[in-house]
């Protein structure tokens, strides 16, 4: 394990036991067996560690949407892989206690980090619009990008529920409504849109 590596390992260990608060750059130091010194020699401070960590985790729609675009996977997987990471999500309490963290840094002034969380959401929508485009035939139109805010948006919202404690429901069921959505909701939406745009574009 390189060093950012080691890093980012410990950083997620100490936020999860933790909070984000007390995930100081001494406390990711020890837990990783570096100095502080060394730490800094990889990142100036722990919000650029942070943002490592949000960035490596949470851009599985990036990296589905490459493995499409370069014909690496079938449909199918496709779909399965989709499911499988929005799972997985569920479990990475240290990756989405940090996304809520930005969310108040943000709310209280940090220009800085609202631009750079702003492109990474770019990327996000972007890479949810390939998958959708590549899987289900949506055509480019202007609501394309509506569309994979929304799909974002609902998986980040329920997300938070779950932060707060809020939502009771098991994560098997939230999944099963969601893998419906996958196999049979999105299709059927799909089409619709495609069907209203060029109804649109048509003139009629």
């Amino acid at each position: 394990m390189n060093g950012k590596s080691k890093i980012l390992f410990a950083a997620k260990k100490v936020i999860s036991e933790h909070g984000t608060n007390r995930a100081t750059v001494r406390a990711i130091a020890e837990e990783a067996g570096m100095s502080t010194g060394a730490i800094y020699h990889y990142y100036k401070n722990k919000e650029e560690i942070f943002y490592d960590l949000l960035d490596e985790s949470l851009s599985d729609s990036i990296r589905i949407a490459k493995g499409i675009k370069n014909h690496v996977e079938n449909k199918e997987k496709i779909k399965r892989d989709v499911i499988q990471k929005t799972k997985e999500r569920f479990y990475k309490d240290a990756e989405n206690r940090l996304q809520h963290h930005f969310a108040h840094e943000i709310l209280s002034g940090n220009m800085d980090l609202k631009q750079k969380l702003k492109e990474k959401y770019k990327q996000w929508n972007l890479g949810i619009e390939e998958i959708l485009v590549n899987l289900y035939g949506l055509e480019d139109t202007p609501l394309n990008k509506a569309l994979s805010s929304w799909l974002l948006g609902a998986v980040d919202g329920v997300i938070l529920q779950y932060l707060l404690e809020v939502n009771d429901n098991k994560v098997e069921d939230m999944m099963k409504i969601f893998e419906l959505l996958i196999d049979k909701g999105l299709p059927e939406f799909i089409q619709l849109i495609n069907a209203m745009e060029n109804k649109k574009s048509q003139g009629t």
